[in-house]
């Protein structure tokens, strides 16, 4: 009673606990402490020490934010508040959600403006192409493939991938119910989504907004240069750095690396300073140890072999080109012929044709070989303008433009090029858009564009209903905007209560504090502790005035007391406290639990009018014991006992017992009451029921040496097995000898007999006629080889060829053929004859 007393205070106190802080709903859904929630949340998605803060987490947050409340978000196409039972579109990559009706007419509009675009240009001249001022043919310009792109972050989507039908965040569901348990839109279901960056973990929150937060599972990795134990870490913080400084050696050979914990082999350049002299010998100075090649400003200097030049490298190891001037070797202005001159020479034009490309990229120099650049491009082609509307002969190094101002559309699709031979490259439109934005109260201010408008950029100013609270909103979301004033609201109660919630729009809510006046009702004295019922909104009965409200305020009467009064049951068995308008005594519903004659059961009925109350033991009306006997068996005994229930001790147990024999052999008879009795010593007990389970023949076990167990039928392991006397035979190692010996010398070690004389003479007989087939059989296998290598070099054997005999042949005398040389000779004569003509007519 009195552990029930506690938790019936205890119980009592938590219910007026709840009393006094009960609040209205319309008033929970403003006093959410939503950091507090996130706080909970994500407790497990902070990131660890030295990682960072993580945008993902921040992003999710704000998604979760701004979904927690009914009408928090904003679609930017209507610039609406999207609730929660509205069907919504959430993009892929910025996540942002809008109305499904909204991006479905967004998404139709947008794919419409490029096909009407698409056919204008295809109708125009645009898309014939033209040929520009070189008479080349530039064709059309490529037309876009037909997408429609996210209001906010502008990501392209395909027309197949227009939304057509409403689903959860993570896509499971169709069209999900509205939960009032559940985040809006959320399916409830684990999201399942695959983290970024990909680690092979999925992502473990129900159905959200927003990207998916850091990984958070748990995983031991050690530090980047594995000399720290592993530790257990956030999956995204695997890469974590000890305070080790790495000690591996550097490339320079000499210093160690001091850099704290890094990947294996990725050791930064030496930065040790060392006095190093250039590469030319000249300065030296105080060096990073990994740099110790460094030039110094100055020229090298050195005189090459003419005298005249010097070298004008700067600081360089080795000779300078080998003493030799380089300006001896030079090639003429048109760089046909190289020569080999005096480096203080002049280089001399070779005399040959230019034929360097000119300006214009199509023609060559026709001047001969000279110094200096070439002449413009004289040739005079027909030439066509930028637009291709006009022809003109014109040298081939000026540009022709005409004076026709291009009549296409720019990019906005709105107003004309109007430049002069524009071709087709027509700037981007310069104008200002001026359309009216969705807030009905700004103009775009964007250059010309094609497709609906950004939505409106800037923010305006609400206030609370008491004007203490101020909050920025974006432009044209001023009447739907939520604005959460923690100041009390100033209206005057219609309850005989004070104000307690805070300022808000619209009328107050329902009083929800405790009524506090006597119950009228049922006239017991008592305070009435329900929610205020003073100033209640009740809907009024239609009127035919449409101007007229549709609700009124009532005081209705007290409801019957909930006060508790403490009445005891019929059976006296607990106290509990009743609601004043219940306060009768019944039946607790409990076993009445009263002890019985027997002494070893209580009564099994259900709590019931008694005489005495307070007496425990049994009464008029309880229940008569019904039950068998309840006392507990000798151990090992399973046999019930046949008499109802009694007080102990029971009778002894006659039932009788059959069973095998230790040995298996014979089955044996005695009563449950003579095994299992349990007087005297544990080792008489043992012997007893050893003696009752032996059947008194002779055990049927071997001994491991093999032999029968001499002892009479037991348990358990046969008793002395080094007793054994049984014979045992015995051979020498060649099996020729044999002897028979007692068991025990056997155990002993005794195992064989030694070989004599006479079997070792055998021994010598067997090896000796082993040997001889051996021998034999290897003799065979030779010769049977050298008759197969004769028939094989008989068969494939090469034949000796024949040498073949050697004549020496002497020198044949030849005959001068005077006649062929003397018509050289003058061929040759005619030749330089003719040339020295032309060299002396041209001077």
């Amino acid at each position: 009673m009195e552990k029930f007393t506690k938790a019936q205070a205890k119980n009592l106190a938590a219910a007026q606990k709840l009393v006094d802080t009960y609040a209205s709903s319309s008033e929970d859904e403003g006093e959410l402490d939503e950091k507090h929630i996130l706080e909970l949340l994500y407790k497990n998605y902070r990131p660890t020490e030295g990682a960072g803060s993580s945008k993902d987490a921040a992003k999710t947050s704000t998604f979760l934010e701004n979904t927690l409340h009914s009408g928090a978000a904003t679609c930017l196409i209507c610039i609406g508040s999207i609730r929660r039972v509205e069907a919504i579109w959430s993009c892929e990559s910025c996540y942002c959600f809008f109305h499904l009706n909204c991006i479905q007419r967004w998404a139709n509009d947008s794919m419409m403006q490029m096909k009407v675009k698409a056919a204008e240009q295809q109708n125009g001249q645009a898309s014939q192409g033209h040929y520009n001022h070189l008479g080349e043919f530039v064709p059309p310009k490529r037309q876009k493939s037909l997408h429609w792109c996210c209001p906010q972050c502008r990501r392209d989507y395909q027309p197949t991938e227009k939304p057509t039908q409403y689903n959860c965040f993570c896509g499971k569901e169709e069209n999900p119910q509205n939960q009032p348990f559940l985040v809006p839109h959320s399916c409830g279901e684990i999201c399942g989504k695959l983290l970024q960056p990909k680690c092979g973990h999925d992502c473990k929150l129900l159905c959200h907004p927003g990207p998916c937060p850091p990984c958070a599972q748990q995983a031991q990795v050690s530090c980047l240069c594995g000399k720290s134990s592993p530790r257990s870490m956030r999956c995204i913080d695997k890469q974590w750095r000890c305070q080790q400084a790495c000690q591996d050696l550097l490339a320079c050979g000499k210093h160690k690396c001091q850099q704290l914990c890094h990947r294996p082999g990725q050791c930064p350049p030496c930065s040790s300073k060392s006095l190093q002299p250039c590469e030319c010998q000249r300065e030296s100075k105080m060096v990073n140890c990994s740099d110790r090649k460094w030039k110094c400003q100055n020229v090298c200097g050195a005189p090459f072999a003419c005298g005249l030049h010097i070298c004008e490298k700067v600081c360089h190891a080795g000779a300078c080109g080998d003493g030799e001037c380089p300006l001896q070797v030079r090639s003429c202005p048109c760089g046909k012929n190289t020569q080999v001159r005096p480096c203080n020479e002049a280089e001399e034009t070779c005399g040959d044709t230019c034929q360097k490309l000119l300006s214009c990229g199509q023609h060559t120099c026709t001047q001969r070989c000279h110094r200096g650049a070439c002449i413009s491009c004289p040739i005079r082609t027909k030439k066509k303008c930028r637009c291709g509307l006009h022809e003109k002969e014109l040298p081939c190094s000026k540009e022709f433009t005409c004076e026709t101002k291009c009549k296409q559309m720019r990019d906005c699709g709105k107003h004309a090029c109007n430049r002069k031979c524009c071709g087709d490259q027509c700037p981007p439109c310069e104008k200002i858009c001026g359309k009216q934005l969705s807030c009905n109260k700004h103009k775009c201010q964007s250059v010309c564009h094609n497709g609906p408008c950004y939505p409106c950029k800037l923010e305006s100013q609400i206030n609370c209903r008491c004007g203490k609270t101020k909050r920025s909103v974006p432009c044209g979301r001023e009447r739907s905007a939520r604005i959460v004033c923690l100041e009390l609201c100033r209206i005057t109660a219609k309850c005989h209560h004070g104000i307690k919630h805070r300022c808000h729009k619209g009328e107050c809510p329902p009083c929800g504090q405790v009524c506090g006046l006597p119950n009228e009702t049922s006239k017991c004295g008592h305070i009435c502790k329900a929610r205020c019922h003073e100033a209640v909104r009740v809907n009024k009965p239609k009127e035919a005035r449409p101007q007229a409200k549709k609700y009124e305020y009532k005081s209705l009467p007290h409801p019957r007391c909930e006060e508790g009064v403490v009445v005891t049951c019929i059976g006296g068995h607990e106290v509990a406290t009743w609601p004043c308008w219940n306060s009768k005594p019944t039946s607790c519903q409990r076993k009445c639990a009263r002890q019985l004659k027997c002494g070893n059961h209580k009564c099994s009925l259900v709590c019931h009018s008694v005489a005495q109350p307070q007496d425990m033991a049994q009464q008029p009306g309880c229940a008569n014991c019904e039950e068998g006997c309840s006392v507990p068996r000798p151990t090992g005994c399973v046999h019930s006992c046949p008499r109802g229930c009694h007080p102990p001790p029971c009778a002894p147990c006659n039932f009788v017992i059959k069973s095998k024999c230790h040995c298996g052999l014979n089955q044996l008879v005695y009563k449950c009451s003579e095994y299992f009795d349990e007087t005297g010593t544990v080792q008489e007990i043992i012997e007893r029921r050893e003696k009752l389970r032996s059947c008194g023949n002779r055990c049927l076990k071997n001994y491991p040496c093999g032999h029968r167990c001499s002892a009479i039928c037991h348990s358990g392991k046969c008793p002395n097995p080094e007793l054994c006397r049984k014979k045992v035979r015995i051979f020498c190692a060649c099996k020729r000898l044999k002897q028979e010996i007692a068991c025990d010398k056997h155990r002993a070690g005794q195992v064989s007999l030694d070989c004599d004389s006479n079997c070792k003479a055998e021994q010598s007989r067997a090896q000796a006629a082993e040997q001889q087939q051996l021998e034999q059989k290897r003799r065979h296998e030779e010769e049977r080889n050298r008759l197969e290598l004769e028939k094989f070099e008989a068969k494939f054997g090469k034949r000796k060829h024949k040498e073949r005999k050697t004549v020496d042949v002497g020198p044949a005398k030849t005959k001068i053929d005077w006649q062929r040389w003397a018509i050289y000779v003058v061929s040759i004569l005619t030749v330089v004859a003719a040339i020295a003509v032309a060299f002396y007519a041209d001077s």
